[in-house]
């Protein structure tokens, strides 16, 4: 037994020396390259016998054939959708093509639409001379939903289309119809003549949990049936921005533009997110991506294709996210959450319930409400004719009251909207389309100035034409809200507005006497 072990001493000298030695021949650059190589191949040689065995490759293998079979499951149900321009004449001097508006975004979450022009700049020098015919102006993505041709997507992707084209995976194209649009979401469905189709799963986006494995299928930069891998980043990422009811799934799976309106996609195959937005500042991909869930999609989806229209509930509260500012306004701990009500509309529910400006909601059937976003996903996703406990704080005091939500009359709503209102000498009303294009803003964002009356205090700093985005630092996006804005602010005696004019944005600062 002596012997036998004593015969392995070199061996296991070798192999304690050679760790070294190694590392040594490896870093100094006075080895002479057929050393290095030598070593390397040694290494090369063991890690091969290794991998051979192991059981992580095992695994490993197993993941790469989910992430096929994933991917050849959906094929036939992902689509790429083209925004086209159709041409009869020469495009006249200054106008621009339709389809998403340059810089109609938040400078930090540059939605995922893909300009694709086939070498005419669209954009480019005025009074361009462009042959008849039809011309891409845009690309996106979207997910078979219905056998019988209904495709769910974005908005943003379908927005001021004058024609839609939708090309299946076997490179068939069809022309396309808007079934119904909501903004508030950024979702869309569309129909397309034919029967047949591969239809995706709808699976459950509460489900997933942070670390999830996701794939995401779509057509970036044109690329049609581009599939990526990530993991789920975050939940429920809110506040973004990017839409009125803001609730995201994020991803770092790989997004970039052209990839709008396709799916996001679990390990078995189901659709758990719709890829809507990135936070980039160039633009591509930057590793934060963000999809609609699934469970917001199947609501949105089923009532546009029932009844044209997505049905929302309303309670008559204008809200407002909690700062320390109004926290300190109301003597409330700094670090207090939830909805400030900055108004409560007559005859509405709230109103009847009692509710009042200067409240605090901080939760709505026992949920924490931490945002005015949050506060208006919940209510708007509430079936209308449902009960609810809404939780607030009123002078310090915390208290309770029922109500039953109302349904949302969108009619009416932008009919609210459109009308004008003067305050301080000046008219403002919503901003027309053909402003909101040119200026780059999104829906819903500003209030346009209509006229100014020379006698104003502000005539010499806000003339007509420009749009208000926001006073003493609240954003306006609506004229009740601007006059309502500037009685408070003329209070204090001091307003600073951001405007803008042109594409830019502009900070204007003065005193009322």
């Amino acid at each position: 037994m002596s012997r036998s072990l004593g015969s392995w001493k070199p061996v296991i000298l070798m192999i304690v020396l050679g760790a070294p030695v190694g590392y040594w021949l490896l870093s100094n650059p006075s080895v002479p390259p057929s050393a290095v190589y030598a070593q390397q191949v040694a290494e090369s040689q063991q890690a091969r016998g290794t991998l051979g065995n192991t059981a992580g490759v095992a695994s490993a293998d197993q993941l790469s054939k989910v992430f096929r079979d994933v991917s050849k499951s959906l094929r036939p149900s992902v689509v790429s959708i083209r925004n086209v321009v159709e041409r009869s004449a020469t495009r006249s001097r200054g106008s621009r093509p339709r389809g998403l508006p340059p810089g109609s975004l938040p400078p930090e979450l540059e939605q995922l639409f893909g300009k694709q022009f086939d070498g005419l700049n669209l954009e480019g020098d005025e009074g361009l001379d462009l042959p008849k015919g039809r011309f891409e102006n845009g690309l996106g993505s979207g997910v078979i939903v219905r056998d019988d041709g209904y495709i769910l997507t974005n908005n943003h992707v379908v927005a001021g289309a004058s024609i839609l084209e939708v090309v299946l995976s076997d490179e068939r194209k069809f022309d396309a119809t808007v079934v119904g649009t909501d903004d508030r979401t950024d979702l869309a469905i569309l129909k397309i003549e034919t029967n047949g189709l591969v239809v995706a799963s709808l699976g459950n986006s509460e489900n997933m949990e942070v670390g999830d494995w996701v794939l995401a299928i779509g057509s970036p930069f044109g690329l049609a049936q581009t599939v990526t891998a990530g993991i789920v980043s975050a939940t429920n990422r809110s506040d973004q921005g990017i839409t009125p009811y803001d609730s995201f799934i994020q991803t770092d799976a790989a997004i970039n533009p052209g990839n709008s309106g396709g799916p996001l996609l679990n390990l078995h195959g189901e659709v758990i997110g719709i890829n809507t937005a990135i936070a980039s500042r160039s633009g591509g991909y930057n590793g934060i991506c963000f999809a609609v869930p699934s469970n917001t999609a199947k609501r949105v989806l089923d009532d546009l294709i029932s009844k044209g229209r997505v049905t929302r509930g309303v309670i008559g509260i204008r809200p407002e996210t909690m700062s320390r500012e109004i926290a300190e306004k109301l003597s409330l701990p700094p670090d207090t959450r939830g909805a400030y009500v900055a108004s409560v509309t007559k005859g509405l529910p709230a109103f009847k319930a009692g509710l009042k400006e200067g409240d605090v909601i901080t939760a709505i059937n026992g949920t924490l409400i931490t945002s005015d976003s949050g506060m208006r996903r919940f209510i708007g996703e509430t079936k209308p004719g449902t009960q609810v406990r809404i939780t607030y704080l009123r002078d310090g005091k915390r208290s309770e009251v029922a109500l039953t939500v109302d349904e949302l009359d969108e009619k009416a709503l932008a009919a609210a909207s459109t009308e004008t209102i003067d305050a301080f000498g000046v008219t403002v009303g919503v901003v027309s389309e053909e402003t909101r294009v040119e200026f780059g803003l999104r829906p819903s964002e500003g209030v346009e100035v209509k006229a100014v009356n020379r006698r104003s205090p502000l005539a010499a700093t806000i003339p007509a034409g420009v749009v208000i985005l926001s006073i003493n630092g609240k954003k306006i996006e609506t004229p009740i809200e601007f006059a309502d804005t500037m009685e408070k602010a003329g209070k204090t005696g001091m307003i600073k507005m951001i405007i803008r004019d042109g594409e830019a944005d502009k900070s204007v600062q003065l005193r009322l006497q």
